[in-house]
């Protein structure tokens, strides 16, 4: 099946990029947390960006 030029298509791009976006946010949260010694936020933080990086897989 081919979804080139589909609003499919632009719906699944709109999503992978949604999920990038929001797993560098959390990495830098994460990062800041942990700089600031807040190591179980920063662990929190961690989980959240590793979860949002397999929601992007799954729509590869």
């Amino acid at each position: 099946m081919n979804i080139k030029g589909t609003k499919t298509e632009k719906n699944l791009a709109a999503a992978f990029a949604g999920e990038s976006q929001a797993r560098n946010k959390y990495t830098y949260f994460a990062s800041v947390a942990r700089k600031e010694g807040f190591d179980q936020i920063a662990a929190i933080f961690e989980a959240t960006a590793n979860n949002e990086k397999e929601q992007r897989k799954a729509l590869v």
